[in-house]
Formats: structure tokens, sequence, C-alpha cells
């Protein structure tokens, strides 16, 4: 008679990651990939940006990441806005991926992304909406 109580009483007093800690978001975006040579900064190519990216956002521990790439990054929240700003300097590559999302979506993104190496410059800049999706859908697209 007392373990249901105690049962109970665990389930509803445990604090456990609930839905609510987490924001699954894809992202429609459009904009330009350019890449450039150094030093001469002359323009090697120059393609459209027409991509969707899938967001698993763990606003308990604010953090996130996409379904291309599993690597958890650190965001903060303004207002009603998800900002990313991620400083990259690793394997040669130095750079910096900006990006604004809606909290509660759905909205408006955009994203700066710039990399460089010694020989290579590239910038990507897009701007699109945000809708919310089913924790499902990002877990398909990340296999």
């Amino acid at each position: 008679m007392k373990l249901p109580l105690l049962l109970a009483t665990l389930l509803l007093t445990a604090s456990p990651v609930v839905a609510d800690d987490f924001l699954y978001v894809v992202c429609d975006m459009k904009g330009t990939n350019k890449t450039m040579s150094l030093p001469s900064g002359q323009v090697i190519s120059e393609t459209p940006l027409d991509d969707s990216l899938k967001f698993q956002v763990n606003l308990k521990e604010l953090k996130m990441r996409n379904h291309k790439n599993s690597k958890w990054v650190d965001i903060s929240v303004r207002g009603d806005q998800i900002i990313q700003n991620t400083q990259i300097n690793e394997d040669g590559y130095i750079g910096q991926v900006q990006g604004v999302m809606p909290l509660n979506p759905p909205g408006p993104t955009s994203t700066k992304i710039w990399m460089k190496t010694q020989a290579e410059y590239w910038v990507t800049e897009g701007e699109g909406e945000c809708r919310e999706i089913d924790s499902s859908v990002f877990d398909e697209a990340s296999k």
C-alpha cells in the first residue's frame, strides 16, 4: 500500500527533463555561399544557399545542435530570440558562426558564417523562416 504512494510522490516531486526543456525547429534558409582566394580576395565561387536545417535546442542547458552536426554549441536567449555566436579555431580553420532564430516559432531566422585558412575565405549569409517540429522529425533526420 505504501509503495504506490511512494512512487506517486517520487514521480510528482522529481525534476526529470521534460519536453518543455527542448525545442525542435526546422529553418528554411536562402542566401549565398562565397569562397575567395587569400590574400588576393578574388572570388573563386559564389553559389546560392537553399537549405533546411533541423535543430534540437536544449533550453535548460542553453545548447543546441543540428541534424547535420551532432556537436552541441552554446547559445543565449534574449527576449524571444535564440542567439548563437560561436568562435571556431581548430584544424587550421578560424571563423565565427552567428545566428538568430525564434524562441517561439514560427518566425524569422538569419545567419552569417565566415571561415578561413591561410589560402581561402568562406562566407555564408542567409535568412529564412523557422517553424516548430516534432522531436521524431529531428531524430529521423539525424540518423
